[in-house]
């Protein structure tokens, strides 16, 4: 393994503990506020007439969307990366003989060769769907060793990124929607 993949093996568990919490926040907001809004929506059509009175449970599914693929992806990360170590335990046998395997050149030649690798995949953007995300993710997987060695960029990151925002803007507009519909409920 390389110096590149062994820093994204240390960092990426890293990383996914700090946001933790602030991601479980923000699908627990997201979550009651579609909830919410789902619930309301769902009496608004069971008591008003027409097709219209159904258009708050519809746009609720529509919110819920993004938010539960947010909660599957936050799920299968966390699970990726909890075998992944945050630091490096060195064993301390004994005070024995150091024998090096192989010459420092050639781990330097191996790691510049993969960092040159890494950037060429990089560079080549074939995805129509935000492809920078995907060139960047091809890069790290590249980098890092592939899959078996880095199992957090499995998923593809462009799904993810755009469960993340659209998880983002189901929070106020889910929130704009159960008022609406409240009040909505309420003249009637």
């Amino acid at each position: 393994m390389t110096a590149t993949g062994d820093f994204l093996n240390q960092v990426v568990p890293t990383l996914v503990r700090l946001a933790r919490r602030p991601g479980a926040l923000l699908l627990t907001a997201a979550g009651v506020g579609v909830g919410l809004f789902a619930a309301l929506g769902l009496v608004a059509g069971l008591t008003g007439a027409g097709w219209t009175a159904w258009v708050p449970l519809g746009l609720a599914v529509v919110l819920a969307v993004p938010v539960l693929v947010l909660a599957v992806r936050r799920e299968r990360l966390q699970a990726r990366t909890q075998d992944l170590h945050l630091h490096r335990t060195v064993d301390q046998a004994g005070a024995g003989v150091v024998v090096v395997t192989s010459e420092p050149t050639d781990r330097l030649r191996e790691e510049v060769d993969t960092l040159n690798a890494a950037v060429a995949e990089g560079a080549m953007r074939t995805a129509r769907f935000l492809p920078r995300v995907e060139a960047a993710q091809r890069a790290a997987l590249l980098a890092a060793g592939g899959p078996v060695r880095a199992p957090y960029l499995a998923d593809d990151l462009r799904v993810t990124v755009v469960a993340l925002l659209g998880t983002l803007a189901a929070v106020p507009l889910a929130t704009i929607g159960w008022i609406a519909t409240a009040a909505v409920l309420l003249s009637r």
